[in-house]
Parts: structure tokens; C-alpha cells; sequence
């Protein structure tokens, strides 16, 4: 099978492919496929089935996402809505210009395009799905009753060489924080502190990342007499915080707090600040405090391991827009009573600050048994082009796969793909001999069924 997944990635980094601002990239499948003589469904969700039957043979299901996320430096002019994504070979890995990649989901795109574009006599049902990055709409929307598959391989993982065969859950959570502006100032400054790497909330949550907002409000609990008019930080639920600010007013020596703040953190956070002169809203100084403490003292972060020190529970306290009295919270478990565990904690949390919480969206994880059929067939195929096993892991991230295999309830699942680095950030890269081993994987994979 000749390999054409890196052609085929640079291709579709040309396509705007935000979450939701999928159209595009669904045409350029269709497109795929009637060049190709496939049949092929698109719904009004841009969801996109390609079915490739060769001599009746039992088909196996792959699957990926259209959408990424896009993250991109401050000071650069970007837009993704228009802007191809520039990709960059540099030093053994696919990188882009200060932009995040799309490798998270657009290799997995492009690995299923090679092994379409093959002449292998194998039949295939590819399933490429939108919205995953933001509600998953649609994986919970499409149609897949017509598929004729009982086993699926998903693409879209982060470590090359590894079988994933369990996935986390995903719980959307708001928080309303029920504040209200009682008092006005114009003594006032916006403190901004960014730098950090921020990443995504599952693949990178366990890497001692630091939440911008958590390390903004420990700073501001520093100064006397705060009040505080605005605070924002983060952007999206699965990516961790990497830039935070406020407006607020305070009776100190400002230079010296974050000297001296500066100290006690990592060196690559960046803390500047600028006197404001307009009038604005602000909040007592005892809610002020009140808003400042909950946000030091929540969990973010690792909760719980398994004895294979994989991580099983996990929090990002990943946005908070006090002008708005919203909090949004995502929470990642593969174990069931560790996730009610954390719903508990979280119902107090705001009990004591008198919020008001709302589970807004939830995705099922999965699991299948590492001596299943599916799984077997890929460590033989690995072990025939590698001379090794591969590792078999789960993964702290919620995947499609968990709402596919609902509502095919007898499907075996597994994740493969190759290694991509920094996911949901603008140093997110993937590395090119992991590509191509992949690639052989499949192939090898995929003969063996002939």
C-alpha cells in the first residue's frame, strides 16, 4: 500500500475545519468518494459514511473526526475561519506556524484517505464524523444502523505503537456563580498572567501543567483590600487554561506582589499589569475574596491513578467568565465510582460558595477485553512488521467511540494512530516515522483479512 497520509494531511490543512465549521471539509470527503466510485451518506450534520465493498467480504469499520480545535499565539493575525493551516516538516515532525496542527483529528483523516486511496481487496466502512472537539453532535446523530461491521478501528489517539482498548468518560459541567456588582471604582488595573503551556485537558492533564487561573487568584489573594470587576480565563472545556485575566482594585504595592509572587512559580509565566481609566462595576471586597478562594481551592487536576498508574478521574477548571457568573468544569473518568465521587465533591463545592451547578452534556466511555478478536488480530499484525507487542493502554480522553459502540452495542473498538505532541495548543506536532508506522500497521492489519 503506497502511503499517501501525509499528501493527504496537507491537503486537508488547507480546509477550515473548526468545530462546527465543518461544511468544507464534509464536501472535500464527498468529493473523495465520487472520484473514487464509493458510496457514501452526509447528513445535515456533516457527518459523512463511505462504504467500500470488495466480494462480499465482512467489512471493518474506521472512524475519525473532521474538527479541530484552533488555538493560536496572541499576537499573531489568523483567521480559521478563512487561513490555511501552515504545516511545517521540521526536525522529524509535522508542526504548524504558531497555530495548533489538526493532527487531533486531521492524521486519523488521513490515514482512513490511504487506506481508501488503496487497491486492497478489503471491504471498508469509514465513518468521519464533526463537532467532536465541542459537543460530539455528531457522533450522537448519525445514522450508523446500515453498517455491516462488528469490529472498529478509531484513529484518533495520540500514542504510536499502543492499543488503546478503554476510553474516559466526559461530563460537561456549568456552574453559575450567582455574584452581583454592587459597587463601582475607578481605581482600577488589568493584571494578566499567560505563558503557560496549557494542552489538552486529558492527554496532558497529568504533565504538572499549571491552571492560569488558579495561579491569577492566588496572586490577587496576595494583595490588601481587593476588589475585583472582572476575571476571564480559559477558552474551551478540554483545553487546560493557559492565559487568564482581571480587572480589579486593590490598596498595595502591585510591583512588588508580583515580584515577589513571581518567585514561587514557573519561570515561563508572564505577569504584567495596566492602570484602567474607566469606571466599572466591582464586586465587595467579601465576595471579592469569596470568588478569589474558590477558584484557589478547586481540584484541577489528577484525582485518581489505577495500579498501572494510568490515570482513571480528573478535573479542568477550564473557564471562568465572572462577568457573566459562569464557571464550566470538565470532568474525565473511567471508573464510575470515582465520577460520582467527583459529582459529590463538586455539589459541595458549590454549596459552599453558594453556586448553582448544571451537568450539561455527557459522553460514555468504552471498554473492550484486550483478548478480543480485534484486539488480537492488531498485536499479531504489529508484531509481524515490528517484532515486538504493542503496549496496550487506556486513554483519559473521551473519544466517539463510547457513543458509537451504544448504539452498536455488540462492537468491539480499539484506538491506534501515530504519536502527536502537545495536542490543543499551538505546539502541537506529530511525528512523521510514527506516520509511516502506522501506515505499515494498517497495511499488514488489513492483509491479513484478505
Amino acid at each position: 500500500m503506497k502511503s499517501n497520509t501525509i499528501k493527504y494531511f496537507k491537503e486537508i490543512s488547507k480546509i477550515p475545519r473548526e468545530s462546527g465549521n465543518e461544511a468544507s471539509i464534509a464536501n472535500y470527503i464527498v468529493n473523495f468518494a465520487l472520484k473514487n466510485h464509493f458510496d457514501y451518506e452526509k447528513d445535515s450534520y456533516n457527518n459523512v459514511i463511505i462504504k467500500k465493498y470488495v466480494n462480499n467480504k465482512k467489512p471493518i469499520i474506521f472512524q475519525c473526526h473532521l474538527d479541530m480545535v484552533c488555538e493560536k499565539n496572541p499576537n499573531i493575525e489568523f483567521d480559521f475561519a478563512r487561513d490555511p493551516i501552515q504545516v511545517i516538516e521540521q526536525n522529524g515532525y509535522l508542526k504548524a506556524n504558531k497555530t495548533t496542527l489538526g493532527a487531533d483529528n486531521g492524521i486519523g483523516v488521513a490515514l482512513l484517505l490511504n487506506i481508501l486511496d488503496s487497491n486492497l481487496p478489503v471491504s471498508i466502512e469509514a465513518i468521519f464524523t464533526t463537532k467532536e472537539e465541542t459537543t460530539m453532535e455528531g457522533a450522537e446523530n448519525i445514522n450508523i444502523c446500515s453498517l455491516k461491521g462488528k469490529e472498529m478501528i478509531n484513529l484518533d489517539g495520540f500514542k504510536a505503537d499502543t492499543i488503546t482498548i478503554e476510553s474516559a468518560s466526559f461530563t460537561d459541567i456549568d456552574i453559575n456563580l450567582n455574584y452581583s456588582f454592587k459597587e463601582e471604582s475607578t481605581n482600577l488595573y488589568k493584571i494578566t498572567l499567560n505563558g503557560l503551556k496549557g494542552g489538552h485537558s486529558g492527554f496532558d492533564i497529568d504533565k504538572s501543567r499549571e491552571n492560569s487561573s488558579i495561579l491569577l487568584a492566588n496572586l490577587l489573594l496576595t494583595l490588601n483590600k481587593i476588589k475585583v470587576s472582572s476575571f476571564h480565563g480559559g477558552t474551551k472545556i478540554n483545553v487546560i487554561p493557559s492565559t487568564a485575566e482581571a480587572v480589579v482594585t486593590f490598596d498595595d504595592d502591585i510591583s512588588d506582589k508580583i515580584n515577589t509572587y513571581q518567585k514561587t512559580i514557573s519561570r515561563n509565566v508572564k505577569i504584567s499589569y495596566q492602570k484602567i481609566e474607566d469606571k466599572m462595576p466591582i464586586l465587595t471586597m467579601e465576595d471579592s475574596l469569596s470568588f478569589l478562594n474558590s477558584i484557589s481551592n478547586f481540584k484541577h487536576g489528577v484525582l485518581h491513578k489505577n495500579h498501572k498508574k494510568e490515570v482513571t478521574t480528573s478535573e479542568n477548571l477550564a473557564i471562568i467568565d465572572l462577568s457573566h457568573n459562569f464557571m464550566r468544569i470538565g470532568l474525565r473518568s473511567s471508573n464510575e465510582i470515582e465520577r460520582i465521587e467527583t459529582m459529590n465533591y463538586l455539589e459541595n463545592f458549590c454549596i459552599k460558595y453558594n453556586y448553582n451547578l448544571m451537568v450539561t452534556g455527557y459522553q460514555p466511555g468504552f471498554q473492550t477485553e484486550e483478548g478480543s478478536q480485534l484486539v488480537q488480530d492488531l498485536i499479531k499484525a504489529y508484531e509481524e512488521v515490528n517484532n515486538r507487542k504493542p503496549d496496550i493502554n487506556s486513554l483519559h480522553i473521551a473519544v466517539e467511540s463510547g457513543i458509537l459502540k451504544n448504539k452498536l452495542p455488540n462492537l468491539e473498538v480499539a484506538i491506534i494512530s501515530p504519536n502527536i505532541m502537545g495536542a490543543h495548543s499551538v505546539w502541537e506536532k506529530v511525528e512523521i516515522k510514527s506516520i509511516k508506522k502506522c501506515d505499515e500497521w494498517l497495511y499488514q492489519y488489513l492483509m491479513n483479512r484478505i
